[in-house]
């Protein structure tokens, strides 16, 4: 009875452990089927996500780049080599070594136009005025900077993680043009990008600046030599120097440039090389050379605030190479960027051509021609001064003779009723006296 039992009890679990098999096996089929369904789901939303990106390393739809993707990412580079069909070629930078898209909000970030909606009213940026020396003068096909005056070419700034090129753009220019003015007095010279970020209340250090703003504080107190005032990056840099004060040059005025493209070529060959901002674009973050034109999935960064993400260039030449005209620049991210540095862009691309700024250095030549211009504007004025005074005497005289006359016409017109009013008394006289003279004589008659 016992084994009975016994037999019975083993019957009975092992018929609930095959009940308990049955059941895990059915959940597990259950848990599989889900995890199939929701990973193909995901999938599917992930390849929706990333259609129209076949580049790899970053995500383009609607125009907006994953914070979290390296700008050097290989894929990416190698897809934008690829668009580029050979206009160009794209490789990783040092200078943008492990940065990430979140990271150009805060290196290159801040940089802007803070007076292009004030052009030409009192006090803030005036266009340049159209000079008949230069207007219409013959420019060459291609031209360089750097190779018609060697001397005054500048260094490639590495700026780091500071958003300063409005300041490196700005001294760099002024540099060149001063150096142009005069190769022997100012072989060359640097002027000092970090006087601007460290004393500039306008700018806001590594955070930018105006790329039209900053030409003001420039004129206003002038730029020591780099010397002075050494590049300092991104790190703190208080604003003192033991330089004297004389030591400074400055701008002896700034200006807008109209946009038009032989304008501008002919500002660059006669007076030397002019700031420009430039549109950030992905692909060009990552330009190795070649003549750069966006690409067909090319992507505008926008700063922390959405709009447009500046960086301010200095623009020393240009060229043409393959049918494709372009513009020379000199950017601050360091010589393992790009062509050492420089970039060859297309022109009616990513640099800004209506916004070009002029700054004239105040060499002792300019200031001696402002001077000139100064004196004859006075004598011009004087000159408005005298004929204005004159004016006002004809004038007066003028009028003067005009009352002369309308008085005499007035006393003419007296006069005229005085003698009408003294000929009809006289005849009322006469009148009154013919009949007394005709008694008289009837009265003669009778006596006879």
């Amino acid at each position: 009875m016992a084994k009975d039992e016994a037999k019975l009890a083993a019957a009975a679990a092992a018929a609930s452990a095959r009940s308990r098999s049955k059941k895990n096996k059915g959940q597990n089929r259950y848990y599989i089927a889900g995890g199939l369904f929701g990973a193909s789901t995901l999938f599917a939303i992930w390849l929706g996500l990333t259609n129209d990106a076949p580049r790899g390393g970053k995500q383009s739809s609607g125009g907006a780049s994953m914070d979290h993707a390296l700008v050097n990412d290989a894929s990416f580079i190698k897809g934008v080599t690829s668009d580029a069909r050979g206009n160009f070629t794209a490789a990783a930078s040092p200078f943008f070594n492990k940065w990430t898209y979140a990271d150009l909000k805060y290196g290159l970030d801040g940089v802007g136009l803070h007076g292009a909606n004030m052009v030409g009213m009192p006090g803030a940026l005036q266009r340049c005025e159209s000079d008949e020396n230069t207007e219409g003068g013959v420019v060459p096909l291609a031209y360089d900077f750097r190779e018609a005056h060697p001397s005054c070419a500048s260094e490639i700034y590495d700026a780091g993680n500071c958003s300063s090129s409005h300041a490196i753009a700005a001294a760099t220019s002024l540099a060149n043009r001063f150096c142009q003015a005069d190769s022997d007095k100012y072989k060359g010279l640097k002027l000092s990008a970090q006087q601007v970020i460290s004393c500039d209340k306008k700018s806001r250090g590594c955070n930018g600046g105006g790329v039209d703003s900053v030409w003001g504080y420039i004129q206003r107190r002038g730029l020591y030599p780099e010397s002075c005032v050494p590049f300092a990056g991104d790190k703190q840099t208080a604003c003192k120097t033991d330089c004297k004060e004389d030591q400074k040059l400055k701008a002896l005025s700034h200006c807008l440039l109209g946009g038009d493209e032989k304008e501008m070529k002919r500002e660059i060959f006669n007076r030397g090389p002019v700031v420009a901002p430039i549109y950030i674009q992905d692909d060009f973050l990552v330009y190795e050379g070649g003549v750069y034109t966006p690409t067909r999935y090319s992507t505008a960064q926008s700063g922390a605030d959405g709009n447009s993400m500046f960086a301010a260039v200095t623009v020393l030449g240009w060229g043409k190479a393959d049918g494709a005209k372009y513009w020379i620049i000199s950017q601050s991210w360091g010589t393992s960027w790009g062509e050492k540095g420089y970039a060859r862009v297309a022109i009616d691309s990513i640099v800004r051509e209506g916004y070009a700024i002029v700054g004239t250095p105040a060499t002792e030549e300019a200031l001696a021609e402002e001077q000139r211009k100064a004196e004859e504007a006075a004598i011009r004025l004087e000159e408005a001064k005298k004929e204005r005074a004159a004016r006002d005497e004809r004038i007066a005289e003028t009028r003067r003779q005009r009352e002369e006359e309308e008085a005499a016409a007035r006393d003419a017109a007296d006069l005229t009723d005085l003698d009408s009013d003294d000929l009809d008394d006289d005849i009322e006289d006469l009148d009154a006296e013919e009949p007394a003279a005709d008694g008289a004589d009837g009265e003669e008659k009778d006596d006879m």
